[in-house]
């Protein structure tokens, strides 16, 4: 025990010295706080405030990282000792509130010490009691203090200048006006005291070390402004203010702001400032050039609107809503009538704002705007005016049945105008019609439908034709009958297929033109099961024209009709109508895509292409691969069965042999895909380990023998395999990697080995992946290269010097594709390998290389720097490489090569500065940008 003490006290003497913090600090908290109470003793009395400030700086530390083990007697004496030393000297302040915030951390705080603390800070200091108030998690003693609280935190936050409490003080601030406290009669200081800052204006420092940025501190006022309706009297006449500040950021702050509060305050809150408000709102949008004020504008004056309808009124009110919406029609509706066109447009942008806001407020609006639009379209003076006239019918979304069939009437005189602008403009106004359920005729549907085929087969501005498909798209997926009826599917195509080849250069692009508009007219009316039967026999159609050749359709157009159908499946609801519709049309894409397979060529159908075609269509249904398919027609994620696959053992066999024997790439190759999806989808037993045994003794017999003329057949056959098994974790996966990793010395397939390990380690986009359902474990990369790197340092320091670079070539491939944060982990113990790799002629391996050590130079290693004369030397030779990608890796080394510690990179400085003149008069921009960089950092 007395060589505890004398060790607690010498402790205590070396930090209080200054010989020993973090240590101290430690060793003292395995002692009680009376022990290192006492231990203190001399110095907490000391005349000294220095001394006395180290004492109690060592019992604060302490306190951090026990208080959890006080008493609740040992917390209220602490609570007294601090708030005693709160008179202390200054030096000693920030110990004491540090303390205090451990102390708040207690579990037994005492009741009543939170108040009783916050009293003593108030009273004894006025800087740092914002950064103590938010630790206390006691509520409800807090708001016993009533007013006086507020009061204290006002007095606290006055004059706040620094962005760290400011953004903390503004946290506070939240809580108090959203968690009830007591405001008394302190409610105008804590608005003045926070509404000081409106608009921030903050820009920080570069290099801030904190990283508070302008938006976290605009933010947090933010909810504070606009959390409670008792701050509405004083914030809306400073929005109106500072609404009229030439600051730009100033005024989209205020909107913003206003935009906030109108979402919390009622309309008693905002009727008497309705007027201000108004007036300056208007201003912004007539006058302003900037497009995100303007925006910000017309939301505050949505918000505002939608406020004013929500409102409760009683019978001796005064409906707010309609002393805005009048101050709004009689500002804007005369523009829409006036011949200079300046203002009609931001005439209707708030006319928009205010009408989609509410019910009430659309039918208050419609009721008045419509009436005068309609007469001024009629009227027609000036071609130009009847534009923005109709751009502005767009604004009234409630429509009152006594304007729709005016209206219905505008729109279709529109659509028959030769004016494009005009045309969009009433296509949109028939999508808003046609969105609201029984608005539409019947008849008026058909109407439309009939003027939409007339544009698709007439008119040819490219907008036109965008604002006809969004159009059609729309009414069909709420009025298919209409379309069924009304649009001619079978005569979209007349002309192509009448006219073919007798057309002049002239008239068939012409007609091209017309075939891709009906195309994608086709697929967006294509959303219900009924228009699906209607369209898809139609581009089918278009499909076998072009393969008979009976049509003149141009390979662009057969692509259109293939991402149609694509779209189509895409977008059609998931019926068995549907369904059905697609079980037919599949067989007829195969149909063609063999039919096309074999045209032309004199060979028997059990030809090499043959093979391809059926091993392809073999992979559609086991994996959905449907990459082959014309322009890969379908979505991605199909599947078309879920079921055994039947004679999977037949199926295997011919597929091992295809692809063991067919000396077509891409037949042999798709085979090989297909069997090693088969086989990692196979059930684990005996049966899969017999068969892999069979495959890698076939693929060992051809790869052995180096006179076989299909060892590149069964190289890639062992790759696919190798990756099937690899992503399933199968014990036997090993015995095909290693098969690889032996091929790396291979004079025929050694580089063809090392550009293997790319294919193992990154995801397939066809096969063997998770959206073809293949069996992915987690983390199989990681898992590979734990298991293999050993083998392959091995196996590069056994190979002769020629054949070293497949070693590194596979190398890279494999931590190139490993996760950032296991290269930052394995590569310093592959350093020597991966400088060894930079000296490789393959260029591949040299980008790759230099990629995985840029990460780490950032952050370096003790194994990287004492290998920092050989990493300068090499990077610097590769800034001069034939290749731009290398010479911008190498440079990014470079740069990141600045960072080591100073003293260790400052004997190299002058070496790099002279290397980098070469780069710096590079002919590429690209690379000049990253020696200037580099340059500039050394």
């Amino acid at each position: 025990m007395a060589a505890d003490s004398a060790l607690l006290l010498g402790l205590v003497e070396e930090f209080v010295l200054g010989q020993q913090d973090r240590k101290a600090v430690d060793t003292a908290g395995q002692f009680t706080i009376l022990q290192l109470v006492e231990a203190l003793g001399l110095h907490l009395t000391s005349s000294q405030p220095q001394t006395r400030g180290r004492g109690v700086q060592l019992l604060s530390n302490v306190l951090q990282e026990c208080y959890g083990d006080l008493t609740e007697r040992e917390v209220e004496v602490l609570i007294v000792f601090y708030e005693n030393r709160l008179k202390d000297h200054y030096v000693i302040t920030p110990h004491v509130i540090q303390g205090l915030k451990a102390l708040t951390k207690c579990s037994v705080l005492p009741p009543g010490s939170a108040v009783s603390i916050l009293k003593s800070l108030f009273q004894d200091i006025h800087v740092q009691v914002v950064t103590l108030i938010d630790y206390f998690s006691h509520p409800t003693e807090l708001k016993g203090l009533g007013a006086d609280f507020v009061f204290g935190f006002v007095q606290s936050v006055d004059g706040e200048r620094d962005p760290r409490n400011l953004l903390l003080a503004f946290h506070i601030a939240r809580k108090i006006v959203h968690e009830g406290y007591d405001l008394g009669k302190f409610t105008e200081e804590l608005f003045e005291v926070t509404s000081c800052y409106f608009p921030i204006d903050f820009s920080p420092p570069a290099n801030d070390p904190h990283g508070i940025t302008q938006e976290e501190l605009v933010l947090a006022l933010r909810v504070v402004l606009t959390g409670t309706p008792r701050f509405a009297e004083f914030l809306l006449p400073l929005i109106i203010e500072k609404l009229d500040s030439d600051v730009q950021s100033a005024k989209l702050d205020s909107l913003q702001t206003l935009t906030a509060c109108a979402s919390v305050y009622e309309q008693k809150d905002l009727a008497q400032f309705l007027p201000g408000l108004w007036a300056s709102l208007r201003r912004e949008v007539f006058q302003t050039a900037s497009e995100r004020v303007e925006s910000a504008g017309l939301a505050a004056v949505g918000t505002l609107t939608a406020c004013l309808s929500r409102s409760v009124l009683n019978s001796d009110s005064e409906d707010s809503l309609n002393v805005f919406l009048e101050l709004v029609l009689k500002d804007c509706q005369h523009h829409l009538c006036e011949p200079d066109l300046k203002l009609v447009w931001p005439s209707a942008k708030l006319l928009q704002a205010t009408s989609t806001a509410s019910y009430r407020a659309s039918h208050r609006v419609a009721a008045a705007v419509l009436p005068s639009l309609i007469e001024q379209y009629n009227s027609r003076t000036q071609v130009s005016h009847t534009i923005q006239l109709g751009r502005s019918i767009i604004v009234n979304v409630g429509v009152r049945l006594t304007f729709l069939t005016s209206l219905c009437s505008i729109v279709f005189s529109a659509l028959s105008e030769s004016n494009a602008d005009l045309q969009i403009t009433s296509m949109r106004v028939l999508t808003a019609l046609g969105q609201q359920t029984g608005l539409l005729l019947e008849s008026d549907v058909e109407l439309a439908v009939d003027h939409l085929t007339r544009l698709i087969l007439e008119e040819g501005d490219p907008k036109v034709s965008l604002a006809v498909v969004e159009c059609a798209g729309s009414l069909a997926r709420l009025h298919p009958a209409a379309f069924i009826s009304k649009m001619p599917f079978p005569l979209l195509f007349p002309e192509p297929m009448a006219q073919g080849d007798s057309a002049t250069p002239s008239q068939e692009h012409s007609q091209q033109a017309v075939r891709q508009r009906c195309v994608a007219a086709l697929a967006a009316v294509s959303s219900r099961p009924s228009l699906v039967q209607e369209s898809t026999p139609v581009l089918l159609q278009v499909l076998t024209s072009a393969h008979t050749g009976t049509g003149a359709f141009s390979l662009e157009e057969v692509i259109s009709v293939c991402h149609s159908l694509q779209k189509i499946a895409e977008q059609a609801q998931d019926t068995e109508e549907t369904g059905g519709v697609f079980h037919d049309v599949i067989p007829r894409l195969l149909g063609l895509a063999l039919q096309a397979a074999l045209q032309g060529e004199n060979i028997p159908t059990n030809s090499l292409l043959a093979g391809q075609t059926a091993s392809r269509a073999v992979s559609l249904f086991l994996d959905g691969d449907v990459s082959f398919l014309p322009e890969n027609a379908f979505p991605a994620q199909i599947q078309l069965l879920k079921v055994e696959v039947p004679q999977m053992d037949r199926l295997l066999l011919e597929l091992l042999e295809l692809s063991c024997t067919c000396d077509h790439p891409l037949s042999y190759t798709s085979a090989a895909k297909c069997y090693a999806g088969l086989v990692n989808k196979s059930p684990a037993g005996e049966a899969l380990d017999s068969l892999i045994d069979r495959t890698l003794k076939r693929i060992s017999t051809e790869l052995d023998s180096a006179s076989s003329p299909v060892r590149t057949q069964a190289f890639t056959l062992l790759l696919w395999v190798s990756k099937a098994l690899l992503l399933r974790y199968h014990p036997l996966s090993t015995a095909l990697t290693d098969k690889l990793f032996s091929l790396l010395s291979d004079p025929e397939l050694g580089w063809l080995a090392a550009d293997g390990f790319s294919l193992l380690m990154s995801d397939s986009p066809d096969v063997l992946n998770r959206g073809s359902h293949a069996d992915v474990r987690m983390m199989y990369r990681q898992r590979f290269f734990t298991e293999n790197s050993a083998k392959l340092v091995e196996g590069f320091n056994a190979a002769v010097q020629e054949k070293k670079s497949g070693y590194l070539k596979a190398l890279s491939h494999i931590v190139n594709n490993l996760p950032r944060q296991v290269q930052l982990t394995e590569l310093p113990a592959l350093l020597p390998l991966l400088l060894e790799a930079l000296l490789c002629p393959d260029q591949g391996v040299q980008v790759s290389t230099l990629s995985c050590l840029q990460p780490v130079l950032l952050d370096p290693p003790s194994a990287l720097i004492t290998q920092l004369e050989v990493l300068v030397g090499r990077t610097l030779a590769l800034t001069t490489s034939p290749t731009m990608k290398v010479r911008i890796a190498s440079l990014r080394c470079i740069h990141a090569l600045s960072r080591f510690p100073e003293h260790e990179i400052m004997p190299f400085r002058a070496r790099v500065l002279r290397a980098l003149a070469a780069p710096l008069d590079d002919h590429k921009r690209v690379v000049r940008s990253e020696a200037a960089v580099a340059r500039n950092e050394w």
